[in-house]
């Protein structure tokens, strides 16, 4: 059976939040979240919390966690991976990194009057968040992510 697995980021890892939506994971987070809003997402959304908290277990119970263990975003990326064994589920820059909805396939000329000239000069691929209306193309920024999301890869092996 394959089983989707639904994050929910704390305070202390948003940049982990960011980095598993860039992969295609399903992740809440929102700094302004509160203890009691981590619990209640968690239970109500069958979320697995992530956190630096080693107290997560009695802060949360009944929650199930995961409490990764270094400070470096890419690392605590490196151990989420491994821990819940999700290289095969990668799957790049299908998520908003901003809201962690869909993105979509959305054409050039639909959004033109919305890009900056050099952009809409350069590129001709683009994506958009169907929740934030967020646009996404393939600039410097993704060849940057999509070395990220190969090391990834490569590591988790």
């Amino acid at each position: 059976m394959y089983t989707e697995y639904k994050f929910l980021a704390d305070a202390n890892v948003g940049k982990l939040a960011r980095l598993l939506r860039m992969l295609g994971f399903d992740t809440g987070y929102d700094n302004a979240f509160s203890t009691r809003q981590l619990e209640d997402i968690a239970e109500q959304q069958s979320r697995i919390l992530l956190t630096r908290n080693p107290a997560a277990e009695k802060l949360f119970p009944g929650i199930q966690s995961f409490v990764v263990a270094d400070e470096k975003p890419y690392i605590q990326l490196c151990q989420v991976i491994q821990h819940f064994n999700l290289k095969k589920r990668i799957l790049p820059f299908t998520r908003c990194i901003a809201c962690n909805a869909i993105l979509v396939t959305v054409s050039k000329e639909n959004i033109v009057e919305r890009l900056q000239e050099n952009t809409a000069l350069y590129f001709d691929d683009f994506w958009q968040c169907n929740n934030c209306n967020r646009i996404y193309w393939k600039g410097s920024h993704y060849e940057r992510m999509l070395q990220l999301a190969e090391e990834i890869l490569g590591e988790s092996r």
